[in-house]
């Protein structure tokens, strides 16, 4: 047996060079940052906390560089006192911000995905922060700069707009939240547009969607509320 970290080091991803050209001054534009891999989490505050188990995946593996965090349970001014606090991201500090606008995400202005949720008082936002890694961490403490973006919003319909209609791809890894099962439009959505996540990480088998088989070789991971991750691969083509 070996841990999910060590097996998905076997598809490592080399630093996407937009994160380059960011540090190096230039501008990069949204499409940038959904062109390299791109590890999806929809639903991901619980317990009034930000959940990164697929952070520390997709870095400690340095198989992923970009991460989509998409929810409507949180703030933004909680967002980002969670992202002020000190080692928020363990190892790691902040070096950019980027703010983007509906047209920025959105160019073809086909459908509005900055927009206000029914009940829910809250200004929609989606930004991005670029994290680089301290200097008394090396290359196996996980890699070198990575990028997250918070997207105010539904997690099955964003996945539906970014995924399947706009930016034509499928996210490389990704997580379902507890109060996701199998059966729901995300499994639909997967299915009519074939753009499945080649990995994935699944907490009960009432999780695992159709196509997805468990990676036998590797050991299950303990994430953050002590919820034991297993990593799973899509394999039904």
């Amino acid at each position: 047996m070996t841990d999910i970290y060590t097996y998905l080091k076997d598809y490592r991803e080399e630093e996407p060079e937009w994160i380059t050209r960011y540090l190096h001054g230039e501008e990069i534009t949204f499409k940038d940052i959904m062109s390299s891999r791109i590890g999806y989490y929809p639903g991901y505050y619980t317990k009034l906390e930000c959940d990164g188990s697929l952070i520390k995946v997709g870095c400690k593996s340095h198989s992923v560089h970009s991460f989509l965090y998409v929810d409507y349970q949180v703030t933004r001014n909680k967002l980002e006192e969670q992202i002020a606090e000190k080692n928020s991201f363990y190892g790691y500090h902040l070096v950019g911000r980027i703010e983007w606008k509906e047209l920025n995400i959105m160019p073809s202005g086909r459908h509005q995905i900055l927009k206000p949720i029914h009940n829910i008082q809250e200004t929609p936002y989606c930004f991005s922060i670029i994290l680089e890694r301290d200097e008394d961490k090396d290359d196996t403490w996980g890699a070198e700069h990575f990028a997250v973006t918070f997207l105010f919003g539904l997690g099955i319909d964003e996945y539906y707009w970014l995924f399947r209609k706009v930016y034509l791809k499928a996210p490389w890894l990704f997580i379902l939240n507890e109060r996701y099962n199998k059966g729901t439009f995300f499994e639909r959505y997967m299915q009519q547009s074939h753009r499945y996540p080649q990995f994935a990480l699944f907490t009960t088998e009432k999780q695992v969607l159709k196509g997805y088989e468990k990676v036998k070789q590797v050991s299950n991971m303990l994430g953050v509320f002590e919820r034991s991750f297993d990593l799973y691969k899509f394999v039904n083509q």
